[in-house]
């Protein structure tokens, strides 16, 4: 081989054809010492003699490794007593593994194994849903957070055009209590004009001195006399009762806050009514105090199913996680056995169905009924209405091709949260349905007036005198009534539209 004397220059080395021929490379076993060299080049036969096996497999010896390899290493083998001292140590520890497990005591805290299965094998509510486009919530948190969107840095990529852009309305209810804040957050900074018209039913004067009260003055409210002067740029204000002498009480029950309800309602109803508003929001009411000649109804939904000409309706709580509605309804308790009827019970469940479909984009609704009875009767023991009504009505509709089962104890249903399997549940009466709903769901609870022809939604709380005027109410639930409204609203139209073209 061709060599290169020490006093040349770096010239580079060339191939028998003259072209240069890179650096040779050191072998392994060049670069890494020799085995005299590990061993402090100690004669082989002068080196304590330690037992030891070969790992190779190519037969080299241990002082001949091979020249295109790195030597390898050799593992000491141990003696006969050194191998029975560990066997005995193993089974030492072994044996003080076992005694630690049997004296352990169990932990009360640890769920069964037929718990943890269940909940793994618990999915989650599948909704048949044809409508790919997204919500208005979706829309609204397409990039930041609600609450951020009242920064004027924060610029949504969505925007509803304002041929498309719904008219929502929204009722002052009893300004004592949270209406007239939950409303101002929800709509402060005009963040809800990305997707809809807000036009508030109330009075300038009483929003404004809130808005001082509350320090939400950094935005503008437009004000209008009627509902052809509003602007789709801001949060309109329609001034609905002509005093305008009266002062706030926050937490007080006072009769002049029940007739400026009264007005406010009174006001978007005939708007509502007329084509002008796509959807109403009610802010909460006391129903004492509204009470009066014209108003004499427990409710919002009563009072409205009586100015649009309906027989009955549903009310129907619903949230992202849970929907619930109620056979009853507002009806005393001792008065609910006399209501629950065979045939009050399929009307409730056929607008139910209808609802969800038109307003919720369901194709095929799979739907949960509770019992009236605890228990649901327990065959007969604890009642007889669920062997004699209920059970032989959901066989016939599921003999139509329906999902609809039950009746279900409603205290394991929630309990286990059964509910998630379905896409609604139909609760005999009130507070059956409405404690759970709210324990589950209150802050982004909505209640939700279905089988009437045209869109309401409200907060599922009430005035909450308690925390008025303190800066305290959370609007999450008075942000999902608007959302729902917009949503449901757009959902119907969308759905009788299809529907038309199908029966051309």
């Amino acid at each position: 081989m061709e060599q290169r004397q020490p006093n040349e220059p770096n010239q580079p080395r060339t191939n028998s054809s003259g072209s240069p021929k890179p650096d040779a490379k050191p072998t392994p076993a060049q670069s890494q010492p020799s085995t005299e060299q590990r061993h402090g080049n100690q004669p082989r036969n002068n080196r304590q003699n330690v037992p030891y096996q070969d790992n190779r497999t190519d037969g080299n010896t241990a002082g001949n490794a091979s020249p295109n390899r790195p030597e390898r290493s050799f593992k000491p083998v141990p003696n006969q007593n050194q191998r029975e001292n560990r066997q005995q140590t193993g089974r030492n520890d072994e044996q003080r593994s076992k005694n630690q497990r049997e004296n352990r005591q169990p932990n009360n805290n640890q769920r069964p194994n037929e718990a943890r299965q269940r909940d793994d094998a618990r999915p989650d509510r599948e909704r048949n849903s044809t409508n790919n486009r997204p919500s208005s919530r979706e829309v609204m948190l397409s990039e930041t957070s609600v609450r951020d969107l009242g920064n004027s840095n924060v610029q949504s990529t969505e925007y509803v055009g304002r041929e498309d852009r719904l008219v929502i309305g929204i009722s002052l209810g009893d300004y004592n209590g949270i209406g007239p804040e939950v409303i101002l957050k929800a709509l402060q900074y005009n963040r809800l004009q990305k997707i809809c018209t807000p036009v508030i039913y109330g009075s300038m004067r009483i929003l404004n001195r809130y808005r001082n009260l509350l320090n939400l003055k950094d935005w503008n409210l437009n004000g209008a006399q009627t509902i052809g002067q509003i602007s789709h740029k801001l949060t309109n204000v329609i001034t609905c009762w002509p005093d305008q002498n009266q002062d706030i009480q926050p937490g007080q029950v006072t009769p002049e806050a029940g007739q400026a309800a009264l007005s406010c309602l009174r006001r978007a109803v005939e708007d509502l009514k007329n084509g002008k508003l796509d959807a109403l929001v009610t802010a909460p009411i006391n129903k004492y105090n509204i009470q009066s000649e014209e108003f004499k109804f427990p409710g919002h939904t009563e009072y409205l199913a009586q100015e649009f000409d309906v027989q009955d309706n549903l009310m129907f709580m619903v949230s992202e996680t849970l929907r619930v509605g109620v056979v009853t309804g507002h009806v005393p308790l001792g008065r609910v056995r006399q209501n629950v009827t065979r045939e009050r019970i399929a009307q409730k469940l056929h607008m139910m169905m209808q609802s969800l479909k038109q307003d919720f984009g369901i194709d095929k609704p799979k739907i949960a009924v509770l019992g009236l009875n605890p228990h649901a009767g327990e065959e007969g023991l604890l009642g007889n209405e669920e062997q004699d009504i209920i059970k032989p009505l959901l066989a016939e509709l599921i003999n139509k091709g329906e999902l609809v089962f039950g009746p279900y104890p409603a205290d394991g249903f929630f309990g286990t949260r059964a509910y998630k399997k379905f896409d609604a549940v139909l609760a005999m009466y009130h507070d059956q349905g409405l404690i759970p709903f709210k324990a589950i769901a209150f802050e982004e609870g909505v209640n939700f007036t279905a089988g009437m022809p045209a869109v309401r939604t409200s907060p599922d709380h009430g005035t909450a005198y308690d925390i008025a005027g303190k800066n305290l109410a959370d609007e999450t639930s008075m942000l999902q009534a608007i959302y729902t409204a917009i949503d449901v609203a757009r959902n119907r139209k969308e759905f009788l539209e299809l529907e038309a073209g199908a029966l051309k």
